[in-house]
């Protein structure tokens, strides 16, 4: 049966199968289409959004005030937008110890900190606001951002699994001393041992030094602006779609991806080099010009990027607060 199978799709045009492959990947692809659209149209949870909305805008402003060399009056328009949120969050009489609330508003009185500290006065009603939210959850407290140090920042790489999983962060801040390729490789060889779905191993690694590449990269990838351009070493991770068998192993790719780049940021932190995860999540457009700019072939799908490089002796991390075990897991 299977050779005769094998024989009637060789009997078939190239457009004809072409045809039936994607009409079949719709069909199935569309299962979680359909969850993802009816999500956007008919969850009308106010909480869930306005939590969403005050995470990423949070977010955006604790990255802001670990840059390497934080710009006066940064974000306005954001910490607006936070601001906002805030005031949507309160009128929802939600709790005050969420995280994404009490992150919120440390963050935001981080902000004015900032400023203040900078003698930097900032426009009358965002000024305002900021001291207005700063009196009225005066005692409300998140984590500050982490200023370290070089030493201070690698001290657990050989310790304890459960201190160095702890002592990792993403880090936005990268001299420009080389990272060598040999290195790279003892990194990837480590993030190898990754599960991989029957040892099919689908990751594909693409190393780019070139300064030029490495803008064009920046330029198209939204998420890297005020420390972007620092990275000696830029990581595009990819994944062959022709280790999948068929359309049901179309998570396949992302999954085994997702796994391998965990382990290489662990490998990256072992062997005392500083990186943060870039998402990929863009138009069809900058995907094709990411893959004219390094070749990237046309049966890889590109997952994420790392910006990465050595450290400088001090440099500040965003503390980027965790939810709980307890609070994230259910028992059935």
């Amino acid at each position: 049966m299977r050779a005769l199978k094998a024989h009637i799709k060789n009997m078939l045009p190239q457009k004809l199968m072409y045809l039936y492959y994607l009409n079949s990947a719709k069909k199935a692809s569309m299962y979680d289409l359909k969850r993802r659209v009816y999500d956007k149209v008919y969850n009308k949870s106010d909480v869930e959004k306005v939590k969403r909305d005050l995470a990423l805008a949070y977010h955006i402003v604790e990255k802001g005030l670990t840059m390497p060399k934080p710009r006066p009056g940064f974000g306005k328009a954001v910490v607006m937008s936070l601001l906002d949120t805030v005031e949507k969050y309160a009128e929802f009489k939600l709790p005050k110890h969420d995280l994404e609330f009490t992150q919120s508003i440390s963050v935001l009185k981080e902000y004015l900190h900032f400023h203040e500290q900078i003698s930097f006065t900032l426009d009358n009603d965002l000024l305002t606001r900021l001291q207005t939210i700063n009196k009225r959850f005066a005692t409300v407290e998140g984590q500050k951002q982490i200023r370290t140090n070089k030493l201070d920042y690698f001290k657990h790489k050989n310790g304890s699994f459960d201190k160095f999983c702890q002592s990792r962060y993403s880090v936005r801040n990268y001299t420009n001393h080389e990272v060598p390729i040999s290195v790279l490789h003892d990194c990837i060889n480590l993030a190898q041992r990754s599960p991989s779905f029957c040892n099919r191993q689908p990751n594909r690694v693409h190393i780019v030094k070139s300064p030029e590449k490495k803008e064009a990269i920046l330029n198209i990838q939204n998420g890297n602006r005020g420390f972007g351009h620092l990275a000696e070493t830029l990581i595009v991770l990819s994944s062959v779609v022709s280790t999948t068998k068929d359309i049901h192993e179309r998570f396949e790719n992302h999954l085994n991806g997702g796994l391998f780049g965990m382990t290489l940021l662990n490998a990256l932190h072992y062997n005392e080099i500083g990186a943060c995860s870039l998402n990929w999540s863009v138009s069809d457009d900058k995907d094709m010009k990411l893959r004219e700019i390094i070749n990237i072939p046309h049966n890889e799908v590109v997952l994420m990027i790392i910006a990465c490089g050595y450290l400088p002796d001090e440099f500040s991390i965003a503390s980027s607060p965790r939810k709980s075990a307890e609070e994230i897991t259910k028992l059935h």
